[in-house]
């Protein structure tokens, strides 16, 4: 396999060895995105990404889509009322739950549903595996229930 290198001066080169090497200045013309939603009401989900739960009149229920429906999706949820606002999934994969967490952590091993702390500022961040969402990361005393 030859060695590509990419300079300002000479462009697209082509050389014996193997690699890739950048002789210039990166830039990226954009970087991706996740679109946030202000949820105010109970929902199912579909997408990927970043979503405030704020409820004047207690709990929302969040329902996650399949897993695999969103394999590589990350979801965020981050709670700006406080209240003990709930993430659950309306099917499982045979075998599997709808959360895993990592073993010793809050919350901890695998539940169908996932409670928020009732404290503003409370959040979670997940990623499909494309069998179940799997905690990446948490604020406050998430907990794991329906194992």
């Amino acid at each position: 396999m030859p060695k590509v290198i990419i300079s300002d001066s000479k462009g697209l080169v082509q050389e014996s060895g193997s690699g890739v090497e950048i002789n210039s200045s990166v830039t990226m013309a954009s970087l991706p995105k996740a679109t946030v939603v202000a949820a105010t009401a109970g929902d199912t989900l579909v997408s990927p990404g970043v979503y405030t739960l704020s409820a004047s009149a207690g709990v929302l229920t969040m329902v996650m889509p399949m897993a695999s429906a969103v394999a590589g999706g990350v979801f965020v949820f981050r709670s700006t009322s406080p209240s003990a606002h709930i993430l659950t999934g309306s099917q499982e994969t045979t075998g599997t739950k709808v959360f895993a967490g990592t073993p010793g952590a809050t919350p901890d091993n695998l539940g169908s549903k996932l409670t928020l702390p009732a404290v503003v500022g409370s959040s979670v961040a997940l990623i499909s595996d494309g069998a179940s969402f799997l905690l990446m990361a948490s604020s406050g005393s998430c907990s794991l229930s329906g194992t």
